[in-house]
C-alpha cells in the first residue's frame, strides 16, 4: 500500500510538471514578456530541484533502508541529494522574485541581483561544512531540520514575491487576477510547509508534500495561460496583407507599429513588458523578412505598400 501510494504519488509528480512546463512555455511564447520568460525558468528550476533533491532523496533512502544498517550513516547518504540540490532551488526563488516584480512592468535592479547570489554562496559554503563535520565525526544529518527550514524559507519567498505584485499600483498585464494569482502560490505552499512539518508523524505527510509542492509551480502557468489576455495589436486595420505578405507574426507586427510611431527601443520594451534585447531580436527578424536595412527603409515601405494613418511618421 505505501509503496504503490508512493509511485501513484510520483506519477502525478511527473504528471504536474509536464504540464506546468508545457503552460509556462505557452505562455512564454504567446506574450513574449519578460515576465513569462522568468516564470518558464523558474518552474524548469523549481521541478529540476524537485526530482533531484526530494524525489531522489526518498528514492536512494527506501532502497539502502536494507543495505545500510546504521540510520546515521544512512542519513548522511541520503542527505547529500538535497544538498547538491540546494543551487537550483536558490535560483529557481531568485527567478520568482523576478517574475513577481516583472509581473509589476517592473525589473530586478542588479545590486539585488549580487547580494541576494553572494549571499547564497556563504549559505552554500555553510552547509557544505556543516555536511563535511557531521561526516567525518559520523554524525546524523539533522536532516529533518534542514528540510523544514527549507519549506519554510520557500513559504517566505512566495509570501515576499506575492506580496510585490499584489500592493503594487502599477496596471496588472494582460488583465490578471492579482489576488487569484497570489492565492493558487501561497495554498499550495502553506500546505506543504504543513505537510513537511508533519511529515515525522505518518509517511502520508510526505507524500502531501510532494503533491502540494509540485502544485505550487504547476497552478500559477496554467492559470496565466488560461485566464491571461491574450496579446493585443492592431495589426487588423493595416496590415493584414502586409503581415500575409512577409510573414510577419503578431508581435512583430506592434513592434512594426510602435517602431513606426518613431518609438526608442527602450520606449518599446517599456510598453509592450518585454527587454530592449527582445525588441532588438524582433527588429532584426523584421528586417530580414522585409529585406530592409534600418527604421527608416522599414517606415518607407510601411508607408508604401499599406499607407496606415497611425503607422506615417
Amino acid at each position: 500500500m505505501k509503496l504503490a501510494l508512493f509511485a501513484f504519488s510520483f506519477v502525478v509528480s511527473v504528471g504536474l510538471v509536464v504540464f506546468a512546463l508545457m503552460t509556462a512555455y505557452r505562455v512564454k511564447k504567446q506574450h513574449e514578456t519578460s515576465f513569462a520568460s522568468s516564470l518558464f525558468y523558474y518552474v524548469a528550476f523549481m521541478a529540476a530541484f524537485g526530482f533531484y533533491s526530494i524525489w531522489s532523496y526518498l528514492a536512494v533512502r527506501f532502497l539502502l533502508t536494507h543495505v545500510i544498517s546504521s540510520p546515521d550513516t544512512l542519513l548522511n547518504v541520503v542527505g547529500i541529494f538535497p544538498f547538491l540540490g540546494f543551487p537550483l532551488l536558490l535560483v529557481g526563488w531568485y527567478l520568482f522574485i523576478q517574475f513577481c516584480i516583472e509581473l509589476t512592468g517592473r525589473k530586478l535592479k542588479g545590486i539585488v541581483s549580487i547580494l541576494y547570489f553572494s549571499t547564497c554562496v556563504l549559505v552554500f559554503l555553510a552547509l557544505a561544512n556543516y555536511f563535511r563535520t557531521h561526516l567525518v565525526q559520523n554524525e546524523a544529518v539533522r536532516l529533518s531540520l534542514l528540510f523544514n527550514s527549507f519549506a519554510l524559507a520557500n513559504f517566505i519567498v512566495v509570501s515576499l514575491g506575492s506580496v510585490i505584485f499584489l500592493v503594487t499600483r502599477q496596471n496588472k498585464p494582460q488583465n490578471l487576477d492579482k489576488p487569484i494569482l497570489a492565492a493558487l502560490l501561497l495554498v499550495p505552499a502553506l500546505l506543504a510547509t504543513i505537510a513537511l512539518f508533519m511529515a515525522s508523524s505518518h509517511w502520508i505527510a510526505i507524500i502531501l508534500f510532494v503533491l502540494f509542492y509540485f502544485s505550487q509551480i504547476t497552478l500559477s502557468p496554467a492559470w496565466i495561460y488560461f485566464q491571461a489576455d491574450p496579446v493585443q495589436n492592431d495589426t487588423n486595420d493595416f496590415s493584414t496583407l502586409f503581415c500575409d505578405r512577409f510573414e510577419i507574426t503578431k508581435r512583430e507586427a506592434e513592434i512594426i507599429l510602435e517602431i513606426c510611431a518613431g518609438k526608442t527601443n527602450q520606449a518599446i520594451a517599456d510598453s509592450l513588458f518585454i527587454t530592449v534585447q527582445t525588441v532588438k531580436d524582433h527588429a532584426h527578424r523584421i528586417y530580414t523578412k522585409t529585406g530592409v536595412r534600418n527604421r527608416i527603409q522599414l517606415v518607407n515601405l510601411v508607408n508604401d505598400q499599406i499607407k496606415p494613418p497611425q503607422a506615417t511618421i
